[in-house]
């Protein structure tokens, strides 16, 4: 059955942290480094709501009416600037798109996300001036102007595409009545994009080698949480690439249906 209707920290962390030596090592060190240190009551005092409530109307009709998030930037160029490329601020992506998620009320278009990081300050401080930062430090190492620009672009607008199609995901299985659960904190420190049951799923998209395709979260939950006590299950989902530039792709439904399924039959 769909039945959470809200996620807390101490949710995951009884899920997850709790069960697992591996897990709490990395939070230790994760807690003990200045570079989380405002990430860390962020993280505690997130909870996962207005998630639950979407349905994939809702989330096709955000994918119709979003401005393009890459603009006219070509992957090329924006891969050039690899200070920009490897760019990882302390609030990871899906940080502050789930902080818009669930303070908005709803999935924010990609121009009203832009938006919001202008007039909240959360959000001003956890993106838009780190990122305002990046970009003038690339300026400043020789950096063309509208080439750094470009290239934050398709960082923050690979990412946004990446918390769609996630989200998407989340939203389609529990429209089909399975109780998968999200929370921020499995996703950014255990690789752990949702969960149903004692399945931990990950969800690829595009880049074998980066969770999240832009979100640059490497690593696979297994490696985390594989002393789990008691044991956990790992699914790791590959979602399609975008074929077409300038279309948001979600999963196809065929795709939906074989993994409503499969996580139906570890029910």
């Amino acid at each position: 059955m769909n039945e959470a209707t809200k996620t807390t920290y101490a949710d995951a962390h009884q899920q997850f942290t709790s069960r697992s030596a591996t897990a709490q090592r990395l939070m230790t060190r994760w807690r003990a480094d200045e570079h989380h240190q405002s990430v860390v009551p962020f993280v505690e005092g997130h909870v996962t709501s207005v998630l639950y409530g979407l349905s994939n109307e809702d989330v096709r009709a955000t994918c119709e009416s979003t401005d393009h998030a890459l603009g006219d930037v070509k992957k090329s160029v924006a891969d050039a600037v690899l200070s920009i490329r490897d760019w990882h601020p302390a609030f990871a992506f899906i940080h502050v798109f789930h902080y818009a998620l669930e303070s908005s009320g709803a999935l924010p278009t990609y121009q009203g996300f832009r938006q919001m990081c202008e007039s909240d300050a959360f959000l001003r401080s956890a993106l838009l001036k780190p990122s305002q930062d990046a970009v003038k430090e690339a300026i400043e190492a020789g950096v063309p102007r509208a080439v750094a620009r470009d290239a934050m672009r398709w960082r923050v607008g690979n990412a946004y595409y990446s918390f769609l199609r996630e989200v998407y995901t989340i939203v389609a299985l529990r429209t089909a009545g399975l109780d998968v659960r999200y929370h921020v904190l499995p996703d950014a420190l255990y690789a752990v994009d949702c969960w149903h049951g004692e399945t931990a799923i990950s969800l690829f998209i595009g880049n074998a080698k980066f969770k999240g395709a832009a979100s640059g979260r490497k690593g696979r939950a297994e490696d985390v949480l594989s002393d789990a006590t008691p044991p956990l299950r790992f699914l790791d989902v590959r979602l399609p690439v975008a074929h077409v530039f300038g279309e948001v792709h979600l999963p196809p439904k065929d795709e939906v249906e074989k993994l409503v399924a499969l996580l139906s039959a570890t029910s």
